[in-house]
């Protein structure tokens, strides 16, 4: 029986579980109110309150998981992104400034040993540049006797395809690495209200009136259904998106996916994910949600909760990375997998949600793995201080270990 609490202190084995059961009594609250300050203008006591049982949450976490020791080294980090598959990556071919094109993000990732990417577009299909992609990416990996990342890609079914346009879909069936269809994103009714305030009427809804999904949207469903594609949910509320999920269901899909569910415009509530998943979707865990501007409900914490809440057989990564404000695509999935450690994620966990879980979706052989015994015996001399490894360095900027072990910085 555990034992009920208000505060901890550093001590090992201290899992997130126990941090965030602690109750927070009043008389804490209050005596931690008469010692801080707050800088936004005209907030309440309830708010501040509120702010203060934040504040220690977050305090418990940073000052006590990590001072028990949250172990893992940057030999850990690459055993997870080795053969990891980024299912959700934006690249420069947008109208719009990115930071990295399609090509230079997979040549990054066959660095990195990573399997495959499926690159996402606004306004175009992505899948129609999938194959000049990999032509750049397949000549880099033979010139350094790598393994090339699989660029893979899709439609995203906004205004400037139509819509709800089946014959955009069947169009691009002929592209090689065609595997998704994305409901619409910016042009979604739902994101203009959310996100724009636009109550206009203006935006697209798979639904009619009576909350049937509309003749158009089955046509397309049955597309996805006897191509074997992924039907990836767009900027809609759960409400919309799970009457989608199972009317694909109905027609035959058998490979769905629940787009940055935590997101303010697609927004789903862990019970909410948990109900997805017993439909038999995946849902994405985000690299941008968990590290990034803007963040959503608690960043890291949060998403290391649906890892175990959820499970992580029901989830896949997506970085969602290329804005220019934010790092280089390997950098941010290294960071991210070095959050979710610290936040209690194993790593059997992780390598399901990074190669396996998302290997499954767009329908790749699940990766096999050996343990390396040179590399499990650097990683066991290094554990819980990552620093002890000589090419630590190396691996935490994303860049190639020499085959003699050596760092060359």
């Amino acid at each position: 029986m555990t034992t009920s609490r208000t505060s901890a202190k550093p001590e090992e084995g201290l899992s997130l579980t126990d941090l965030l059961s602690i109750e927070v009594d009043e008389d804490r609250v209050q005596r931690l109110k008469s010692l801080l300050r707050v800088d936004a203008p005209d907030i309440n006591d309830e708010v501040f309150t509120w702010l203060v049982r934040q504040q220690l949450r977050w305090a418990n976490i940073q000052y006590t998981r990590f001072l028990a020791g949250a172990k893992f080294t940057e030999q850990d980090v690459d055993d997870v992104l080795r053969d990891g598959i980024d299912i959700h990556t934006h690249g420069g071919s947008d109208p719009m400034e990115r930071l990295l094109l399609e090509d230079d993000i997979g040549m990054d990732y066959t660095d990195a040993g990573m399997r495959a990417m499926v690159v996402k577009t606004w306004y175009t299909p992505s899948a129609s540049r999938n194959a000049l992609v990999q032509k750049t990416v397949d000549r880099y990996a033979a010139e350094r006797g790598l393994r090339p990342t699989r660029c893979l890609g899709g439609i995203v079914l906004n205004y400037s395809v139509g819509g709800f346009n089946v014959e955009a879909v069947r169009k691009c069936l002929g592209f090689p690495g065609m595997r998704y269809v994305w409901m619409p994103m910016v042009d979604s009714y739902h994101h203009r209200r959310v996100v724009y305030d636009d109550w206009s009427g203006y935006g697209l809804t798979f639904l009619d009136e009576q909350r049937r999904v509309i003749p158009a949207m089955v046509d397309i469903l049955k597309v996805i259904a006897d191509n074997d594609l992924v039907l990836a949910s767009g900027h809609y509320p759960y409400e919309d998106t799970a009457i989608l999920v199972e009317e694909a269901r109905r027609v035959g899909v058998n490979r769905i996916e629940i787009i940055h569910p935590a997101h303010i415009h697609s927004k789903h509530t862990i019970r909410e994910m948990q109900l997805q998943a017993e439909r038999g979707a995946k849902l994405m865990l985000s690299g941008l949600g968990a590290m990034a501007f803007p963040l959503h409900e608690t960043g890291p914490l949060y998403a290391a909760q649906i890892v175990n809440e959820v499970g992580p057989q029901h989830l896949v990564y997506g970085s969602d990375i290329g804005q220019l404000q934010n790092l280089p695509h390997s950098l941010m999935n290294r960071w991210m997998v070095k959050l979710l450690f610290a936040y209690g994620c194993t790593k059997e966990q992780l390598q399901v949600v990074f190669a396996d879980s998302p290997a499954e979706l767009v329908g790749l052989e699940p990766p096999t793995r050996t343990v390396d015994p040179e590399a499990e015996a650097s990683r066991l001399r290094a554990l819980g201080y990552p620093q002890a490894d000589p090419d630590a360095r190396l691996r935490a900027r994303g860049l190639p270990v020499p085959p003699h072990g050596g760092s060359v910085d």
